[in-house]
């Protein structure tokens, strides 16, 4: 990379220009990655623990104290399975001027409200799709609220690195892939969004329980140490048998998981049990399975492509006014941790943001909200976001034969990272560009 493009260090924090995008590390201890996150997003944090969580908990007369004790579960069970996430929360907290132990609590608490907003995620692999590849979808439906797409990698041993999309008020998982080609999210439970499907995925009926993590705080911890579908499974198998999930009166979740040998795995819990099964059909969808979109995959005979996979998002049958973020990935079989691909759209009406896992920093526009506020402004023009999209899917796939060549050739691994950081960058200048044009 030329050394033009690279900046001092600024408070802390290694970023890196051109023009006007700046890409972020958000890499190294807990300790730094939380306080880049305060410092980044700290308006966020204030603005969303006061209307979405103090201000309710003052309307339904819940004191201080009493979010405090509801969140000591949570925090108690974060102690023993990923302390550092306490770390880099306290460091956030503190980076963003609010109060440690509240924020924990509310790191916790602010999931406990949920409103019936049914998620949507769907899946291909071979040897159905074109090229072998392996693909996954998340559309997340609910309340709008500012949302970040981020790469993260934590030095603590054993965790992995990996690209999640999340609120911007927290490093948490809605939907996530990972260095190791294991991509994943959590949906409301098929109880509630297949209610009438005799074929839904169901576990035997369970009392609820309310204290412990939920999906999120789950999914993270499979982000950070589980290298494919079976390691997901038993992650969250062992977490309901120690009385670690927390579902509240909606007590379950539904999983889908797809991994770098094609797998594609579905996966219903609640507070007791599991219930899980593969899935090799053509496309799988978790709900609206009839939708124009579902069978717009299924109905083809065509190996199903990229452009279709991530296209059908914007469908109108699958994609609403509370689908405020989605992702698509394609996983490399061969080359996880350097050249798999996430495409990060906030709204999922918006244009998709490409991060490759290799890369070193993420477009901070992605990461403190600012690539969400534009999108969530911006006209819906999907057929122009579509062809911006094959030009950037061209433009990468020539780019990952390069990075390929050259980690064959056995370049130097730091000039990996540079090369898919410059890319990401200069997508992400055009994108901008482009969410800025007046409707």
């Amino acid at each position: 990379m030329p050394t033009s493009y690279l900046a001092p260090v600024a408070r802390g924090c290694n970023v890196l220009f051109q023009e006007k995008i700046t890409m972020i590390q958000l890499a190294g201890t807990p300790e730094h990655i939380g306080t880049l996150w305060g410092r980044m997003n700290g308006e966020t944090i204030v603005r969303d623990m006061e209307s979405d969580y103090l201000e309710r908990a003052a309307a339904a007369g819940i004191s201080r104290e009493t979010l405090l004790e509801r969140g000591e579960t949570w925090v108690r069970i974060a102690a023993e399975i990923a302390p550092h996430w306490i770390v880099e929360a306290r460091a956030v907290a503190r980076a963003a001027g609010v109060a440690e132990d509240l924020y924990l609590a509310y790191r916790d608490g602010i999931v406990r409200d949920r409103f019936l907003h049914e998620c949507t995620s769907y899946a291909s692999a071979p040897p159905h799709t074109a090229g072998g590849a392996r693909l996954f979808h998340k559309t997340r439906d609910n309340r709008a609220r500012r949302q970040a797409g981020y790469l993260i990698e934590i030095a603590v041993p054993g965790v992995a690195r990996f690209i999640a999309v999340c609120d911007a008020s927290s490093t948490g998982c809605s939907m996530m892939v990972n260095e190791k080609g294991l991509a994943g999210c959590s949906d409301y439970p098929v109880d509630q969004t297949r209610r009438d499907d005799p074929d839904a995925l169901l576990p035997e009926p369970a009392e609820p329980r309310y204290r412990g993590l939920m999906s999120g705080a789950i999914l993270r911890c499979i982000a950070e140490r589980a290298s494919n579908c079976a390691e997901a499974l038993h992650t969250i198998e062992d977490f309901v048998a120690r009385g670690f999930y927390a579902g509240g009166k909606v007590n379950g979740n539904h999983w889908l998981f797809v991994d770098r040998d094609g797998t594609i795995l579905e996966i219903s819990n609640n507070s007791r049990h599991v219930a899980s099964r593969t899935h090799t059909q053509r496309a799988y969808f978790s709900r609206l399975d009839d939708s124009a979109a579902a069978r717009s995959l299924r109905e083809s005979d065509d190996p199903i492509d990229f452009h279709r996979f991530q296209g059908i998002s914007r469908d109108p049958s699958i994609c609403f006014g509370s689908s405020i973020s989605g992702m698509t990935v394609e996983i490399d079989p061969e080359h996880p941790g350097m050249l798999t691909c996430a495409w990060i759209a906030l709204p999922v009406r918006a244009a998709a943001f490409p991060l490759l896992m290799g890369q070193s920093r993420t477009p901070k526009c992605l990461a403190d909200g600012t690539a969400y506020e534009l999108g969530r402004t911006s006209s819906p023009q999907p057929r122009h976001w579509e062809a911006m999209e094959q030009s950037m899917h061209a433009a990468k796939e020539r780019l990952r034969e390069e990075v390929a060549a050259s980690m064959a050739a056995g370049n130097p691994e730091e000039a990996h990272h540079e090369m898919l950081d410059q890319w990401s960058a200069d997508q992400a200048r055009t994108l901008l560009h482009a969410l800025e044009q007046p409707a």
